[in-house]
């Protein structure tokens, strides 16, 4: 039996909807014993929304569905579930107290999608289903790198002991007794707050074992450790599947990657707007308004209106004078920082263009050098870790989102007789322009819904793992190296990915039915 390693991307509903399609090809795909692909799937590492897709894929194994029930039940609860709804109605409109959106959201997690279910259901179960390995993955702030709620089955060490996967890193690990208590809310959470979206969670303080009185001598030791999307680090989930390869042997890694992969030429505009206003004209103006609004209170007969007119004033006075105050100590503290004499109060007299324009620049710069730059940098690197270690050599296959859009150079490592059978039809590519067009978010808009924007991810997700595979298989023919006995089992369904691929290229969407 073949064993593969398949790892989650992170990106929101995008992401989640994508690898479940994945995950229902790999279904789909049955070997000579007529057992499906998915079946082989020994370990798995998710990533923020990809941790959605891999914790409902293991929970609904141990709970004893079948890989066709969980698959159509991700599949409608993605379609139809309102967690953002929800969370607005009862944390941004008061209804409830909880100063904290994640811990709102961890609440709904629980209560509309997991049903109080723990990483301690896993670990009982582990050893019943087909997965080795499962391992959702969160950044933890202290020490800058992958936090890992893991679960695994014990494996046979060198010396003849047994060994698991760490829960935590190598700098905190969390005790089996105290890690089987929580939540799969809180590992979703955890794994998928992003940075500016949300805030962090911090374990233990923000999770239900922290109110619990068994855990108190445990809770009194540690230090608050603070969490957040996985995806800063390492948004493809390839660290814990290099890990779980070294305790033991992987046939294949597929690392699945709903990154949009569409790059535009960063730029923006200077606004030629307000060129006319400044802080000392606005200051002007407060003046005059306030004097013009005590002139009129002396027209104004005694009653609710001279109130009125009266609590105006006072505005204005208090804003004048805070906006004086404020600017003055402002100058005067900057002024004893900076070592060259400059005429501070020249700034009172620069546009509000100019400054909506260094605050603009300033803002969209950060933001392209957070969501590009620095995480294309950190995906290269993470991939170099697979594509320059021998010994994932022929056993990796990446199959991103965006491969198969017609901007792509999709036949580069094709014969030209493979690139033949293997082009792209029209629709294909029509397809995967929409689902790469989606944005990550948490939700599916109206008008994702009236495009076909979960249809077109879902289906995507399906073609390209078939085309993915029958690449693969096609570039072993010319080279072979490295592979294991229990590859054939891939390299047999030749035939199978061939024909499938065909009715991809004539309907994208042909295996919507299973679903439905």
């Amino acid at each position: 039996m073949a064993k593969i390693a398949l790892s989650l991307s992170g990106g929101g509903f995008r992401a989640a909807t994508y690898h479940l399609g994945v995950l229902s090809y790999l279904n789909h795909l049955k070997d000579g014993d007529g057992q499906p692909l998915l079946d082989h799937v020994s370990a798995v590492s998710t990533i923020s929304g990809g941790t959605l897709t891999g914790l409902w894929f293991i929970l609904k194994k141990s709970q004893g569905q079948s890989n066709e029930e969980l698959l159509k039940g991700l599949y409608d609860l993605l379609l139809t579930n309102n967690v953002v709804g929800r969370a607005s109605t009862e944390f941004l409109c008061g209804a409830n107290k909880n100063h904290s959106l994640i811990r709102e959201m961890v609440k709904i997690y629980d209560e509309e999608i997991f049903h109080g279910s723990t990483l301690g259901d896993l670990m009982e179960n582990i050893d019943n289903i087909s997965i080795d390995d499962f391992s959702a993955n969160a950044t933890e702030f202290t020490n800058s790198t992958e936090f890992r709620f893991q679960v695994g089955k014990k494996v046979k060490t060198e010396k003849g002991g047994t060994s698991q996967a760490v829960i935590g890193n190598s700098y905190y690990r969390l005790p089996k007794d105290v890690a089987r208590q929580v939540l799969l809310a809180e590992v979703f959470a955890s794994s998928s707050c992003f940075p500016g979206g949300f805030e962090p969670l911090f374990f233990p303080r923000d999770f239900q074992l922290s109110k619990k009185e068994e855990n108190a001598d445990y809770i009194a030791k540690v230090k608050p450790l603070g969490l957040m999307d996985g995806g800063v680090v390492d948004n493809q989930g390839i660290e814990p599947i290099n890990l779980i390869r070294d305790r033991h042997n992987l046939d294949l890694f597929i690392v699945s990657d709903a990154g949009c992969g569409h790059g535009s030429t960063f730029d923006y505009e200077e606004t030629s707007k307000l060129e006319h206003l400044n802080i000392h004209k606005i200051n002007i103006g407060l003046n005059i308004a306030i004097l013009a609004t005590a002139q009129f209170l002396l027209w104004v007969p005694a009653g609710f209106w001279r109130g009125f007119f009266l609590g105006i004033t006072l505005i204005f006075l208090a804003v004048r004078l805070a906006t004086a105050l404020t600017s003055r100590l402002a100058l005067k503290k900057l002024a004893k920082n900076v070592p060259f004499s400059f005429d501070w109060k020249g700034l009172l007299t620069i546009s509000l263009g100019k400054y909506i324009d260094l605050i603009k620049s300033r803002a969209l710069s950060l933001m392209e050098l957070t969501n590009r730059v620095f995480m294309t940098h950190i995906r290269s690197l993470n991939y170099a870790t697979v594509y320059e270690d021998e010994r994932w050599q022929n056993r990796r296959i990446m199959n991103a989102l965006y491969e198969l859009c017609p901007d792509k150079n999709w036949g580069k490592h094709l014969t030209a007789e493979e690139r033949v059978l293997m082009e792209p039809s029209q629709a294909i590519f029509d397809n995967s322009e929409l689902a790469s067009n989606m944005r990550t978010t948490l939700w599916w808009s109206d008008e994702h819904r009236s495009q076909g924007m979960p249809e077109a991810l879902f289906t995507t997700g399906q073609y390209n793992i078939c085309w993915n595979l029958l690449e693969y298989i096609y570039r072993l023919r010319r080279n072979n190296d490295n592979l294991s006995p229990d590859s054939q089992v891939i390299i047999d369904l030749q035939e199978k990915l061939e024909a499938d691929w065909q009715r991809f290229k004539e309907n994208p969407q042909w295996m919507m039915q299973e679903l439905r």
